[in-house]
Order: C-alpha cells, then structure tokens, then sequence
C-alpha cells in the first residue's frame, strides 16, 4: 500500500509544473504485468480458503501455497535475466550530458574496493537484521501503551519507516520533472523483490525447516493489496500522467490509515 504514498508523490514532484508526461512504456509495461501476475499469485491462496469456509483446507492451501512460491521464486530469476541481462538496457539511468572535465575526473575515480564492500553489506545486513528484531518486539507493548492497533503498525507505521529513505529518494530523483522513469522502475522493482522472492522464499524456507507458511492473508490486506495494484497498473498502462494522477493515488493511500486507525487494540494481528 505504500507503493501508493511513493509513486504518488513521484508523480505530482515530477509534474506539478508542467502539462502532460511520458512513461516508457517498454520499461513500465513489462514491470507492470509482471505485478499483476505477482498480486494474483499471492492473491489466490486467500481466495481459495475465503471460498470454502465450512471446509478444512489448512493443508491444501498450505500445499497451494508452497507450489505458487516455487512458481514465484522461478519468475523471479526470469526477471533478473530479463532486468540484468537481455534487457538490461532499458533499466539503465540516463546519464547526464557531462560537464567539461568531469569525463577525466570520472577516469581517475578509483574502484570501489570488493572486500571492504562486502564486509560493509554483511555489517549492514546484521544491523538490519538486529534493529527488525528489537523493533518487532516493542510493536506489542508500543500498541497496549498508545492504544495504537498492531494491525496499524504493521501496516502502515513500519513500511512508512522502513521505506523512508527509499521513499525520499525516489521522489526527489523525479523532482521537476526528473528520470521518473527510474524513480518507477526502482518502485515497481521494491514491490517485485517483495512477492517474487522474499514472501515465496519464507515460505519454501518453512517447508525446509518444517515450519508451515502459507500465502494466506486476512481479508481486509488481500483487498487492499489487489486495489492497489489495479490502480498503480492502470496508471501504468495510461502511459501519461499529471498531477492529478499522483493525488488520486496518494488520496487512495490516505484511506487506509483512516481504516486501520480505527480498528481496537485487540485486532485482527493480536
């Protein structure tokens, strides 16, 4: 659902001072079916367990649901291919025209060294790893001491922190009528690295460590996610865009806050 927040605010920093813009469609196009198909294969899980209440389909949706991850998980690496490989191109950033004397100060920048990069994602990798742990520990007391419902922290308070500094980014690379192109393509890919490869790979890591994970979602976040999806596509496809479409989405974010904040303290993740 941030996805909505993020790339509405890319839309209206990109063209609030000027009359119509452009996708490229050949980037967005194909990231976009991508999500559609991604949303559907997360999707499908909770509606085959909506549909069937008075039977016990625990272990079927549990089969289902390790058989779409492993489908996932395939057209991840076929989106990598596609992104890192064969089209690699059409991701690329457009560089800016150079300045006179930046192109020999460019060749005589040094290479980042490899060892001292690795050992800096390690690090980073187990700081993150620490810090989600403490902070997913205080989301039970956080929520009985500002009677904040954990389903509003979870979907809304965490992703927001989380994402910020992504967020920002994006947003001002797209400022004025920037790359937005890039600005969507790293927003689209954020949602793509979540459903084609993190979600699927917890639960095939389940499976091998004999912990079942299923794809199932409480209703209410199976509907959000396919809104949103349906409304990001549609712009997508649109293939133009002012202002008004990125107040539209971050109008349709808004909504869901005002949902969830209603909700008591003993909800629906209690």
């Amino acid at each position: 659902m941030l996805t909505l927040l993020i790339m509405g605010g890319c839309l209206i920093s990109a063209s609030y001072s000027t009359h119509i813009l452009y996708f490229n469609m050949a980037q967005t196009g194909s990231l976009s079916s991508l999500m559609v198909v991604t949303a559907v294969g997360l999707i499908l899980p909770s509606v085959l367990y909506a549909t069937f209440t008075s039977v016990d389909l625990e272990d079927q949706v549990l089969s289902f649901s390790r058989g779409t991850s492993a489908v996932l998980l395939v057209l991840y690496v076929g989106y990598l291919y596609f992104q890192l490989g064969t089209h690699k191109h059409l991701f690329q950033q457009e560089p800016n025209s150079p300045q006179e004397g930046e192109s020999d100060q460019d060749e005589n920048e040094q290479k980042p060294d490899l060892s001292k990069t690795v050992l800096t994602l390690i690090a980073a990798g187990i700081s993150i790893i620490l810090c989600s742990h403490f902070f997913l520990a205080s989301v039970p007391a956080t929520s009985a001491t500002t009677g904040i419902s954990k389903t509003f922290i979870a979907t809304i308070l965490i992703p927001i922190t989380s994402n910020c500094p992504e967020g920002v980014a994006v947003i001002a690379a797209s400022f004025g009528g920037g790359d937005v192109n890039f600005a969507i393509s790293v927003i689209v890919s954020s949602i793509l690295q979540i459903g084609l490869f993190a979600i699927p790979f917890l639960v095939m890591l389940g499976w091998l460590i004999g912990v079942p994970m299923t794809l199932f979602f409480e209703t209410f976040h199976t509907l959000a996610l396919f809104f949103a999806i349906l409304v990001v596509n549609q712009v997508l496809k649109d293939a133009k865009y002012t202002y008004l479409h990125g107040s539209m989405l971050v109008g349709l974010y808004v909504l869901f806050p005002s949902v969830l904040r209603g909700l008591p303290v003993t909800d629906i993740l209690a």
